[in-house]
């Protein structure tokens, strides 16, 4: 089923209706005017991609490349007979059509030839393939199979260039109309005579491509002066056929390594230069249309988190110090001032980054909350840290290039009354959440009495909040770390819901000891569900017996933690 959505819009894109092209300008290739607040998310079978493609970025176009992969050969797969139809489609700046194995979507295709008015077909691929139907009264003249005929065949010259399929279409994403570049895969058979690969099996009955065209000339025609300003996001299972048609537009397209626009610098930049123009992303990798709206908003305001990208991991792991401001008697970042604190933890992250494959950054993991024997007016055991107090350890952080995790020590008071309390400061962009259940009191309870516990509904309220916060305010992604070294702090720990992509959910194993007994609690804490939950490790200066070094933290502890505090 295709999924062909958008959002800030009041249109759809162009139906690949069949049209009367009687009054159309067919001389010109005309490039459409995609609404500019477009976020739009294109899905389906590579050739209902390629057609939709097609529609949201050419208005009309008196010639498109056609091509009908050979049997055998993947619909949406790079086989040789692709490298062709792409440069010819790159070169022209026209669209390219794609039909399926046995002429599956040739109705989409023969109707979307028709809306753009397009006089010819150039044909590639199978030479047994149903090129009248395609074609039906237009020119169908035969794309050339290799670089050298390129001149003669299409009148602009075309480079050969050999690449891993795995680059496929990074390759295709990044070619250009003055100097097209038909693609091969590294380990591919040599083309046949007549188009057909040998890699995709035995080459259908019938004649080469050249016998079933029936002109070898292109009609004259005005390619688009002004490339299109759209920005289409792809991944490398992304459709072949729509990058290319993206590319013969003249649209930037940008791969990233995951259907996530806020996935490292590059992604975001590019969301961000093209804030006023459409932007299209290719593949179910980028989720549905609201999830996809939401991270593109993000993506659009350009502010990143330290080291790049808005995402919290894998981009990147974490060095930090834990404690209060109020002194050292609660953790390692008391026991010194906010500068010098900004010094020590950047030496700490330094420490990691020789055994990190990802590059490691500095961060607190600054107390807010601090449970205590005074009842305090609420009677919740817990004491709350004026937002002035900690605002000029965020602001230096921040300056710094520091991330922040604001932690909570909740008492008889439930996460989500206190976590509110704090939204000025969560509401920054490098400042995520940390919840302790240690503190967490039943009525009747009182600190250090008892190992206190919480519900996973609890949890589950304090993040729902977060992740709307992230989304209203269109931030990046914020980390959500949950401290745990007992099975039984979190009860019904299965139902954490970690599903929120506005937030990255950590449990921090943040017991202290001999190796051996943290890292048995570490491998237990690892075996309880649920899964996508990043892992995160704590040192303690004074009670580990010994520590283990930085070095010792990454190559002793598995899976490698993503966040390690000091305390």
């Amino acid at each position: 089923m295709l999924l062909l959505t958008l959002t800030g819009c009041t249109g759809t894109l162009p139906s690949p209706d069949p049209t009367d092209t009687s009054g159309q300008d067919v001389s010109a290739v005309v490039l459409a005017s995609p609404d500019a607040t477009q976020r739009q998310v294109v899905t389906g079978t590579p050739v209902q991609a390629s057609v939709h493609m097609s529609a949201a970025l050419f208005e009309a176009s008196p010639v498109a490349v056609g091509l009908a992969p050979p049997p055998g050969a993947p619909a949406g797969g790079p086989d040789p007979a692709r490298g062709p139809a792409a440069a010819a489609a790159a070169g022209l700046g026209v669209p390219r059509v794609l039909v399926g194995p046995d002429g599956e979507g040739s109705a989409d295709a023969t109707a979307e030839l028709d809306r753009l008015g397009a006089g010819t077909v150039i044909a590639d691929g199978d030479p047994a393939a149903d090129w009248e139907a395609l074609a039906g009264s237009r020119e169908l003249p035969a794309g050339p199979t290799e670089a050298a005929a390129f001149q003669d065949a299409l009148g602009f010259p075309a480079e050969e260039t050999t690449g891993a399929a795995a680059g496929f279409v990074d390759a295709l994403g990044r070619s250009e109309r003055e100097a097209p570049q038909v693609v091969r895969i590294e380990g591919d058979a040599a083309t046949v005579p007549g188009g057909t690969p040998e890699a995709s099996g035995e080459p259908s009955e019938g004649t080469a491509l050249a016998d079933r065209a029936t002109t070898t000339d292109l009609p004259d025609f005005r390619a688009a002066t002004d490339p299109s300003d759209a920005l289409v996001l792809a991944t490398g299972s992304s459709a072949p056929a729509s990058v290319a048609t993206a590319r013969a537009a003249g649209a930037d397209v940008e791969l990233l390594p995951e259907g996530d626009p806020r996935t490292g610098s590059a992604a975001v930049q590019a969301v961000h230069e093209h804030t006023d123009t459409a932007v299209l992303a290719l593949g179910d990798e980028f989720g549905t249309q609201e999830e996809f709206a939401v991270r593109a908003a993000a993506a659009a305001t350009g502010v990143e988190l330290p080291a790049g990208g808005q995402t919290v991991f894998p981009g990147r792991r974490m060095g930090a110090l834990y404690g209060h401001p109020s002194g050292p008697y609660l953790g390692a970042l008391g026991e010194q001032g906010i500068d010098e604190t900004m010094v020590r933890v950047q030496a700490l992250a330094e420490q990691y980054r020789p055994f990190s494959d990802e590059p490691v950054i500095p961060a607190l993991d600054l107390i807010a909350t601090v449970a205590g024997a005074d009842p305090g007016a609420d009677g919740s055991y817990s004491n709350r840290t004026p937002v002035d107090e900690l605002r000029p350890w965020v602001d230096a952080a921040e300056a710094a290039g520091v991330y922040v995790v604001l932690d909570f020590q909740s008492g008889g008071s439930d996460f989500l009354s206190q976590v509110r309390e704090y939204e000025e400061l969560l509401v920054r962009p490098s400042v995520g959440l940390a919840l302790d259940p240690e503190w967490r009191l039943a009525p009747g309870q009182r600190p250090l009495q008892q190992i206190g516990t919480v519900s996973a509904a609890e949890i589950n309220e304090a993040s729902a909040w977060l992740a709307d916060l992230t989304r209203d305010n269109a931030l990046p992604q914020k980390l959500l770390m949950v401290h745990q070294f007992r099975i039984d702090m979190i009860t019904d720990r299965e139902d954490l819901d970690v599903s929120r992509t506005e937030l990255a959910v950590t449990l921090h194993a943040d017991g202290h000891g001999t190796p051996g007994q943290k890292l048995d609690t570490w491998n237990v804490l690892q075996s309880v569900p649920p899964a996508g939950i990043w892992p995160s490790w704590k040192n303690f200066y004074d009670e580990d017996q010994p520590m283990l070094t930085p070095e010792q933290t990454y190559s002793v502890v598995e899976p490698k933690p993503w966040l390690v505090t000091y305390q």
